[in-house]
């Protein structure tokens, strides 16, 4: 059978095993981060975050008109494992293609082994990868970007070995169209051009230092026409604005360009100069693809009730491709935030030199590449390498195979390599990032690994060119070569498939769906519901346009609501039919709003109507006489002496003041208490959210509206509902099949502080101790602690509220696992200062419950070993030894503690 077929059969496979272990592992509904954001946006054809990604809207919206899912995300979703499947079909072309610059074509079946097997090995390795297979199985912007990536990357390649050819400048002015759609996607494709400029080089020039220097020249003009020429400064100047001076002539600026182009074409063709005619024509076609984006400024004037950043004319569609938002990070100067907790973080390093080096390039770039081809700690966050997991195998062939490439063909390893280094090194120093991160961010390398992907290829083909050369005897050689190809499937593709799967199936996960249906669920009719961040907005975002959920509820991000943008729409707009959002700024003083308030912390008071003293039943004689609440509304912000709000901050307080009690307003649990204005102690628990009440609660679990929690809890729900309604989704929590990660586990912390809640609150307010272990079997009914593990700390908060219910039988199993876990922790030594939380005070507590009095003695032993320096522990090692002697007393031991140290 003859190469082309062969070739094309086995990248037909790898397409085709890599759709089908996509598929299986779909996620079957909206999931956490920007995906319910995207979804959202393509199903109404709406504006989300900057820069935008217009043609993958269009595409997810296509696929979500197609129902061959119930679930429109699902079809969604799809784009995604499509585009991927794809991306792993290309990287094998590229690889053969690549290898047989060095090799002849196959004609024995070793041969054909070692060249078409290696290469599927290498494409295999990035189907089965973390980060790769991470982004296929949902509607997210990279596994189309990484499509586009592979297929100019491979056209490039067909480009250079048909370069002679009469029509061989057909594939360039496809690489510039692909170029142009790309960016209506995500920009990292545009930086594939550096590649196809090289290619073109090593195919039209022998190497010279003078050669290369004027090419490198040429290079970087040709790139900035795109970017940012065409991006950002054809917006720009269609806008009629140039450095903050506005004419006519800007505007005419990029339409002559244009007009020109078109001429210049006709103008090739009539004196036949080809080059010319390319390069026009090739930018005509980016301006083309790119024009993706009118679809911002159009659907931005139909105003839809997801439009960020309002681009509905030129001067905000250019803010909004800026970014502008999101401010600007110096190419230099590492370490340069003016946020508190990230400012504290650079004390750590030495010099801007060993942030970059430790920080971003180590933690933040070749610790994600360890992920892929080493093995990954585990899956929480800030999880290091672990070589056990894959053995470094795909690793080490990886290195093995770019070193062979170097050695066999220099010209395109060079290309290879400098690939890799675009997408890898490069973009770690143009992203600037920060510590910490907010969510890691291994999606970003996705192109690099592309690249080291195909090195683990040519590193298996290095392993069988080597027996080859060692071994004579014909028969054994092949044996030998079956026997490597066999080890680097089973080592590489199968290993990876095996230890991966797991984490990368998401079939049965339905936690931010559900989550965000309760949240919703949480809040009565027409309410306000003060949200924090991405994961506990943009799934609410696909449940109201999508699902149709719960659109009477106005949800307002704190995030967002920094932005005058936002604010102008909340103050308008009526998303669905939803009612407006109170504000009392006028228009203009919006438009004028400034990022700092100054402001000293001081008492402010909230005017209470005498009809809500009275439906609240407040008792509260100060609120009564006042007709108001009075709270602590601190600063949240510090310049040097200067002392001020957020512009958040300002107006939740507005908003606050605005509604006069007409419609209620909640903060989700997730909204940490400084985005809360002083507001704590009037926030009654309801469900997975606060409601703003005028009563004053006297601790975290008494201000509860104990009827709705227990409704909400208590009620079996199996299908969402619309409108209002009673009971919570708990799909899939007891599945133990089902994969959770770091981002559902922490979920899993606000249900049960709902429950224990609750359960605090029978125990406590109501003096209904019976009822405690209701709420918590109930608790560890829907969320088994097998299939969802709970934390030690909360373990041992249960293992009490049992105790006190009387139910001895379930302290004692709680207090178990509690000991059982801390005991190895304990062993370890101490890694913690000494704390309420600390594993030593937690398993000595423990001990002391259980009455455990000799494992209690020799643990206050091992604490005054192992925290000998800190002051003060002597005196609580003799207090904890007389409370032990107390209580052994009080149970008539015989024996007693150890007396303490003097």
């Amino acid at each position: 059978m003859e190469h082309q077929k062969i070739n094309r059969i086995v990248g037909i496979g790898i397409f085709a095993v890599s759709l089908i272990t996509y598929v299986i592992t779909l996620s079957p509904t909206v999931v956490f981060w920007d995906v319910g954001e995207y979804a959202a946006a393509a199903y109404l054809l709406q504006v989300p975050h900057p820069p935008g990604a217009p043609f993958f809207l269009l595409i997810a919206r296509v696929f979500g008109m197609v129902p061959f899912a119930e679930d429109i995300a699902v079809r969604m979703h799809f784009v995604s494992a499509l585009a991927s499947a794809l991306t792993a079909m290309f990287l094998y072309l590229i690889s053969v293609r690549f290898m047989m610059m060095w090799r002849r074509k196959p004609s024995t079946l070793i041969d054909r082994v070692m060249l078409y097997g290696s290469a599927a090995v290498g494409a295999l390795s990035l189907t089965f990868s973390k980060t790769f297979w991470f982004s296929a199985v949902e509607a997210e912007v990279y596994g189309l970007s990484m499509l586009f990536v592979s297929a100019i990357f491979w056209l490039g390649m067909r480009w250079y070995e048909r370069a002679g050819r009469e029509r061989s400048d057909v594939y360039l002015l496809l690489i510039a169209y692909l170029v142009g759609l790309s960016v209506g996607v995500h920009l990292l494709a545009i930086l594939v051009l550096f590649t196809v400029m090289l290619l073109f080089y090593f195919r039209h020039y022998e190497f010279s230092i003078e050669s290369f220097f004027k090419f490198g020249v040429v290079a970087v003009l040709v790139f900035s026409v795109i970017y940012p020429g065409v991006v950002k400064w054809f917006p720009s100047l269609l806008d009629g604005e140039w450095g903050g001076n506005r004419s006519i002539i800007f505007t005419l600026i990029p339409i002559a360009a244009v007009v020109g182009a078109v001429y210049g074409i006709y103008y090739s063709i009539r004196t036949n100069q080809r080059v010319l005619n390319v390069a026009l024509l090739s930018f005509v076609l980016i301006v083309l693809g790119y024009s993706t984006y009118t679809m911002v400024i159009i659907r931005a004037n139909a105003d839809p009730p997801m439009n960020q950043n309002d681009p509905s004319n030129l001067e905000r569609l250019v803010s909004y491709l800026n970014r502008e938002q999101y401010g600007t990070a110096p190419l230099i100067q590492r370490r340069w935030s003016t946020e508190p907790e990230q400012v504290s973080r650079f004390q750590k390093y030495a010099s801007d030199v060993d942030y970059f080096w430790r920080y971003q390039l180590n933690h933040m770039y070749l610790r994600y590449l360890g992920w892929n081809y080493i093995g990954m700690e585990g899956d929480w966050k800030e999880a290091g390498v672990d070589w056990r997991r894959l053995y470094g195998i795909p690793f080490l062939l990886g290195l093995l195979g770019l070193s062979y490439h170097w050695r066999r063909d220099k010209k395109m390893a060079f290309v290879a390599t400098t690939f890799f280094l675009m997408m890898g090194v490069v973009l770690v120093v143009y992203f600037n990032m920060q510590e910490p991160q907010p969510r890691e961010r291994d999606y970003f390398y996705v192109g690099s690994f592309f690249v080291f992907s195909m090195w683990v290829g040519m590193g298996v083909l290095a392993l069988t060119d080597f027996v080859r050369e060692k071994i004579t005897d014909v028969a054994k050689q092949n044996y030998a070569v079956f026997g490597v190809f066999g080890l680097a499937v089973g080592l590489v593709p199968v290993n990876m498939l095996m230890k991966n799967f797991h984490e990368a199936d998401r079939r049965g996960n339905y936690v931010a769906y559900d989550y965000s249906y309760n949240l919703l669920q949480s809040c009565e009719p027409d309410a306000i519901l003060f949200t924090n961040g991405d994961n506990d907005t943009f799934p609410l975002w696909y449940l109201q346009d999508v699902e149709g959920i719960r659109r009477d509820v106005r949800v307002v991000n704190l995030s967002l609501l920094n932005t005058n943008w936002y604010i102008r729409q909340l103050k308008h707009n009526e998303p669905h039919g939803a009612k407006k959002v109170p504000i009392s700024l006028t228009d203009a003083m919006i438009e004028n709003i400034q990022p700092l308030f100054p402001y000293e912390s001081s008492t402010r008071e909230l005017p209470v109507p005498d009809e809500v003293i009275r439906m609240y039943d407040v008792q509260d004689t100060a609120v009564i006489h006042r007709k108001a609440i009075s709270f602590r509304m601190d600063h949240t912000l510090q310049f040097g002496n200067v002392r001020g709000l957020r512009v958040q901050d300002v107006m939740v307080y507005d908003i606050v003041r605005t509604f006069n009690w007409q419609r209620p307003i909640y903060f989700a649990m997730t909204v940490s208490d400084d985005g809360k204005i002083g507001l704590r102690d009037y926030l009654q628990w309801d469900g997975l959210a606060f409601k703003l009440t005028p009563k004053r609660g006297a601790s975290f679990w008494s201000n509860l509206n104990y009827e709705r929690m227990r409704a909400q809890l208590f009620t079996d729900r199996d299908e969402p509902v619309k409108e209002p309604a009673v009971g919570f989704l708990w799909r899939g929590l007891r599945d133990s099949t089902v994969y959770y990660d770091d981002d559902a586990r922490r979920m899993m912390v606000n249900y049960r502080g709902v429950f224990l809640s609750l359960a605090i609150y029978d125990l406590n307010a109501l003096n209904q101790p019976e009822k405690v272990t209701e709420v918590l079997d109930r608790m560890e009914h829907l969320i088994p602690r097998r299939v969802l593990p709970m934390d030690y700390r909360m373990k041992f908060n249960v293992a009490n509220y049992y105790e006190f219910a009387g139910n001895k039988e379930r302290f004692i199993e709680y207090t178990d696992e509690v000991i059982e876990e801390l005991k190895p922790l304990v062993a370890l030594g101490p890694r913690e200062e000494i704390s309420l939380d600390n594993p030593y005070i937690i398993l000595l507590q423990t001990y002391a419950a259980r009455d455990m009095f000799d494992e209690a003695s020799a643990l206050l032993d091992k604490i005054r070993t192992d925290y000998a320096t800190v002051p003060g522990v002597e005196e609580f090692i003799r207090d904890r030894r007389l409370e032990l002697d107390a209580r052994r007393a009080m149970l008539g031991r015989d024996t007693a503690a150890p007396a303490p140290r003097n």
